[in-house]
C-alpha cells in the first residue's frame, strides 16, 4: 500500500488518518462511505468513542491496517474540507519521516501545529440551494427528530452568512448535535468551512513633511516648529512633533494651510503586538555585484525552474536587500515566499526590513516565541493560499504555502536549523532543498560563510555559486589584530583582556563609538574548585561541573545571590563560603564568561555602559528587540555576549570587535570544530566598521599558528574549508560520506550499558557496508540523572535506507528502561 494510491471503486476502501486527539500517537483506520470522495490530505470529521473528531487523511488502502480484524471498522462522518493541503505537502512530510527513520505521525505532529483540527475552528451553514423555503417543503423528507433539531437550529440562524460554529451547535443541542449534523451531511443541505483569521489590518498614523524652510512672516512660534521638524529630517511622526515642539494641533495645521508643510498619512508597522513602527522603505540601488545575482535569481523564478543557488556575500555586502528584490516580483505574482533565518528573536532586523518593504498585511512570522494561539493564527493565514512573506525559524520549513514562488534560507550554515529533540532530528537546509524540487520553486542560500554540505554540493555541480565579495559603497572589511594570550602572560599580565584589547576599548571611548566584546560561554566562570584539595563543584543529576554565576543583575529567574547552576539542567546552589569537602576558604572559580568579563570592563573602566546579550538576559518574550534597540540608540558603550551577537546584528556605529578567547571554539573533540570556529570568529568579525568608521577586529588566542585562525585573520575561509573538504574525504567523514548517531539513555546505567553493548553487536552482524563505532559512553554521560550511551555508524549515503528506523530500534533494545534516539547527519557526534 503506498501513501498516494487512489481509491479504486471495485473494493471496498479505507483511509488512514491523524486524529488531533492527545494520547493517540498512532494511524487510525475508517472505512469510506461509497457516496464520499476522500483524497489524501482532506480534513474529515470521524467517530472517536462517543464524540466527533477531526482528522487528516493520509492513506488510502482497500484493507484496513488494524491488528485486530474483527473489530468493527467505523465510517467516516464527512470531508470538512478538501484541498487545503497539497499533495506535495504530504509528499514532503513522507520523505522527511523515510530520510530521518522516524514514523509518519511523529513527524506529522512535528510539522503541523496544534489545534489544527479543533471542531470550533468549523462553520456550519445551510446551502444555497437549500434556502429557498418553498423548495425545503416540496422537497424535505421526513427527517429523524435529530436532524430535525439541527435543521431548524440553522434555519433560525440562516443571516450569519458566515455559518454557525460546531462548538457553538454542539452547546446548544448537546447529544443531538453528532447524529443531526451527520444527517444532513448526508443529503447534502448543509457545508461545513474552516474558518480563517482576518489578516490584521495595516496601521496608519499623521505624518507631517516639510515642503519649505520658515521665512520672516511667521511668529517666532511657528519658526520653531518649523526648525525643530528641519532637525529630525524634514519628516516626523505628527504626535512626535506635538512632543518635541510643545506644540499644538492648531498651531500644526494653521503651518500647513500656509503651505510650510503637509500632513499626510503612513502606514505604521506593529512588530509583534508592540508600538514599535517601522517606516515604508523603497527598493535600493543595487551594485554590479547584486545586480548579477539578482538576474540569475528572476530568471529561475520567471522559469519556475528548482534552481538552487549558493548566496555567498562578505558580511555587509547587501545580501537582505538582494533577497527583497527577489521576493518582489513573487508577491506581484500572487505566489508566495518562505524566508528561513536561524533564530527569529535574534534578527529582528531582518523582520522590520520585510515589514517596512511589504508591509504588515503581507508579512507573516512563525516561530516558538509566539504562543499557541498565535502559532494556530499564523498558521490558517497561510492556508488562505493569499500571496505572503513568512519569516520563520526552522519549523517554518514545514509552512503550508500552497502557491509558493521561492525559498530564501539565511545564514545556512548556522547549526540552530538542525533539529536535536524531539524526533526527527531534521535539517531544514535538507528539507528545504525537497521542497525546492517537489514545487519547482528556486532555493536561495545565503551564507558569509558557507557550510561544507554547501560548499560541497556546489563543487558536484548541485547549485549555481554567486559571488558578493564586496562590502555595499566598497567599505573595507576590517583588519583582524591576532593577540597571543601566552605574551600577555610572559609580560606580567593576567588580565582576562590583553593590553592591547585594553587600549582599544579606551580609544573606542574617548571617540564615543561602540564596540561587542565576544565571549565563548555565558555566566561568570567555567567551573568552581578548591585550591587545597582539588574538589571541583558537580552537578548532582548531570556529568558535568557547576557554573558559577554572579547576580550583577538578579532576576526572577536569578537568585540575588552568587550561586553554582548547571546549564543542563538548570539544577542550582547557593555557592558555598568554604569547600563542602575539605572546609578550606579557597573555593574559587576559573575560567571566564559574560559575567566575568563584564566585572572586569566595569574595573578597568569604572564609567563604560555595558548591555550583556547572552541567553541569562534574553529569557523574556521580545528581550532581544530590547537590548538591540537599546544599544543602537546609544545607551551603552560597549555589548558583551556570547553567540548570539553573530546572527543579524547590522549596527553602523560598532567600530570595535574583541574577542575574548578564540580557544573555546576550537578545543572540541569533534570534526567539524575547525569549520565551526571559522565561520563564527568570521560572522563576529563582520559586525565591524559597517558604517562610516572603519572597523577594527582583536582576537585573542594561546593557538595564534590554528589554521582556522591563520585562515580568519586572513580572510581566506575558502581556503581553508577546501582544505577540510579534501580531509574529510579521506575519512569518508560527511558531506562525502554519511553519518547516523544513535542515542540510548537510562535512569540505570547498567541497563542502558547492557542495551548499547547488544545493539552494537548486532549492528555489526548484519553485515552491512558499514562501520560501527561504539557503543561508547556520551562526552556527558550523565543529564537529567539519565545515563548515556551512543553508537555511530558511518557509511556512504546509499546505505541509508538499511539503517533501522526508531520502530525498529525500539524492537531491538526491547526495554522499558532505555530510551532510544536515532540522529540522521549529526551536527555533533560529543
Amino acid at each position: 500500500m503506498e501513501l498516494f494510491d487512489l481509491i479504486d471503486g471495485n473494493k471496498e476502501n479505507f483511509v488512514n488518518v491523524i486524529v488531533d486527539c492527545i494520547g493517540i500517537d498512532d494511524l487510525l483506520a475508517y472505512r469510506i462511505p461509497e457516496d464520499i470522495d476522500i483524497q489524501i490530505g482532506d480534513i474529515l470529521s470521524v467517530p472517536l468513542g462517543n464524540r466527533q473528531v477531526g482528522a487528516i487523511a493520509l492513506q488510502i488502502c482497500d484493507t484496513a491496517q488494524v491488528a485486530d480484524t474483527t473489530t468493527e471498522i467505523k465510517s467516516v462522518i464527512a470531508v470538512v474540507s478538501s484541498g487545503i493541503f497539497p499533495k506535495t505537502y504530504w509528499e514532503m512530510l513522507t520523505l522527511t519521516a523515510d530520510y530521518y527513520r522516524t514514523p509518519l505521525m511523529q513527524t506529522i505532529k512535528t510539522a503541523l501545529p496544534p489545534k489544527l483540527l479543533d471542531q470550533s475552528h468549523y462553520r456550519i451553514k445551510v446551502k444555497r440551494e437549500n434556502t429557498i423555503p418553498e423548495k425545503q417543503e416540496r422537497e424535505s423528507p421526513k427527517l429523524p427528530k435529530a436532524a430535525q433539531m439541527v435543521w431548524e437550529f440553522l434555519q433560525a440562524h440562516q443571516d450569519n452568512s458566515k455559518g454557525i460554529s460546531r462548538r457553538y451547535i454542539y452547546q446548544k443541542l448537546g447529544r443531538y448535535t453528532s447524529s443531526g449534523l451527520k444527517e444532513l451531511q448526508k443529503l447534502a443541505w448543509i457545508e461545513t468551512t474552516l474558518e480563517l483569521p482576518n489578516r490584521p489590518k495595516p496601521k496608519y498614523e499623521d505624518i507631517v513633511i516639510l515642503l519649505k524652510a520658515p521665512d520672516r512672516e511667521l511668529r517666532e512660534r511657528q519658526i520653531e516648529v518649523l526648525t525643530i521638524l528641519q532637525h529630525q529630517g524634514g519628516e516626523c511622526l505628527k504626535t512626535q512633533l506635538y512632543k518635541l515642539a510643545k506644540t499644538t494641533a492648531s498651531t500644526v495645521q494653521n503651518l500647513a494651510d500656509k503651505g510650510y508643510l503637509v500632513i499626510s498619512k503612513q502606514e505604521s508597522l506593529r512588530l509583534g503586538g508592540k508600538s514599535h513602527t517601522v517606516t515604508r522603505d523603497r527598493p535600493k540601488d543595487l551594485n554590479a555585484d547584486q545586480d548579477a545575482a539578482l538576474q540569475q535569481i528572476l530568471k529561475a523564478i520567471a522559469d519556475r525552474h528548482a534552481t538552487h543557488f549558493l548566496l555567498h556575500g562578505v558580511t555587509g555586502s547587501g545580501k537582505t536587500e538582494v533577497y527583497l528584490q527577489a521576493i518582489a516580483p513573487v508577491l506581484e505574482s500572487g505566489k508566495s515566499a518562505l524566508v528561513l533565518v536561524p533564530e527569529i528573536g535574534l534578527t529582528p532586523q531582518l523582520t522590520d526590513r520585510f515589514r517596512a518593504r511589504f508591509g504588515d498585511a503581507k508579512v507573516s512570522v512563525y516561530h516558538s516565541q509566539l504562543s499557541e494561539g498565535e502559532r494556530f493564527d499564523t498558521w490558517r493565514l497561510m492556508l488562505a493560499g493569499e500571496a505572503q512573506v513568512v519569516i520563520g525559524t526552522r519549523s517554518a520549513v514545514f509552512a503550508p504555502l500552497s502557491n509558493l514562488g521561492l525559498i530564501v534560507m539565511d545564514e545556512e550554515h548556522d547549526p540552530s536549523f538542525k533539529q536535536d529533540r524531539p524526533q526527527p532530528c531534521y535539517h531544514a537546509r535538507t528539507i528545504a532543498l525537497w521542497r525546492s524540487h517537489l514545487e519547482n520553486v528556486p532555493l536561495i542560500l545565503g551564507s558569509a560563510t558557507p557550510s561544507a554540505e554547501t560548499l560541497f554540493a556546489q563543487k558536484e555541480n548541485n547549485s549555481i555559486y554567486l559571488e558578493m565579495p564586496h562590502r555595499i559603497g566598497n567599505k573595507p572589511m576590517p583588519p583582524i589584530e591576532v593577540v597571543d594570550m601566552r605574551d600577555e602572560f610572559k609580560a606580567g599580565n593576567y588580565s582576562i583582556l590583553s593590553r592591547q584589547l585594553q587600549e582599544a576599548i579606551a580609544e573606542m571611548l574617548e571617540k564615543k563609538q561602540q564596540g561587542i566584546l565576544f565571549i565563548h560561554r555565558r555566566g561568570y566562570s567555567t567551573f568552581v574548585s578548591c585550591r587545597s584539595c582539588g574538589y571541583v563543584a558537580e552537578c548532582p543529576n548531570c556529568d558535568v561541573s557547576l557554573s558559577y554565576h554572579d547576580p550583577i543583575n538578579p532576576t526572577a529567574l536569578q537568585p540575588k545571590s552568587a550561586h553554582l547552576r548547571c546549564h543542563y539542567c538548570n539544577y542550582t546552589q547557593i555557592q558555598p563560603k568554604s569547600c563542602p569537602q575539605c572546609s578550606s576558604p579557597y573555593f574559587k572559580h576559573f575560567g571566564s564568561g559574560t559575567q566575568k568579563v563584564e566585572q572586569e570592563l566595569a574595573k578597568l573602566f569604572p564609567n563604560i555602559r555595558l548591555i550583556r546579550f547572552d541567553s541569562d538576559t534574553t529569557q523574556n518574550k521580545d528581550r532581544h528587540r530590547l537590548l538591540i534597540d537599546q544599544f543602537r540608540s546609544g545607551e551603552a558603550d560597549l555589548l558583551v555576549g556570547t553567540q548570539m551577537l553573530t546572527k543579524g546584528l547590522d549596527i553602523p556605529q560598532v567600530t570595535l570587535v574583541g574577542v575574548v578567547s578564540a580557544d573555546g571554539l576550537l578545543n572540541f573533540s569533534d570534526y567539524r570544530a575547525g569549520e565551526r570556529a571559522a565561520q563564527t570568529l568570521l560572522q563576529v568579525a563582520g559586525r565591524a566598521g559597517r558604517g562610516e568608521e572603519e572597523g577594527r577586529v582583536i582576537m585573542q588566542t594561546y593557538t595564534p599558528e590554528h589554521p582556522a585562525i591563520q585562515a580568519v585573520q586572513q580572510y581566506r575561509l575558502d581556503e581553508f574549508m577546501q582544505t577540510e573538504l579534501a580531509m574529510r574525504e579521506s575519512l569518508s567523514y560527511p558531506p562525502k560520506g554519511q553519518m547516523v548517531l544513535i542515542h540510548l539513555s537510562s535512569e540505570q546505567e547498567q541497563a542502558v550499558e547492557k542495551s548499547a553493548d547488544e545493539l552494537a553487536s548486532y549492528l555489526r552482524q548484519l553485515g552491512n557496508n558499514w562501520d560501527v563505532l561504539g557503543a561508547t559512553p556520551a562526552a556527558i554521560t550523565k543529564v537529567s540523572n539519565r545515563y548515556r550511551w551512543q553508537i555511530l555508524l558511518k557509511f556512504a549515503p546509499e546505505v541509508l535506507p538499511d539503517v533501522p528506523s526508531l520502530e525498529e530500534l525500539r524492537m531491538l533494545v526491547n526495554s522499558k528502561a532505555v530510551r532510544v534516539a536515532i540522529d540522521v547527519d549529526p551536527l555533533t557526534i560529543l
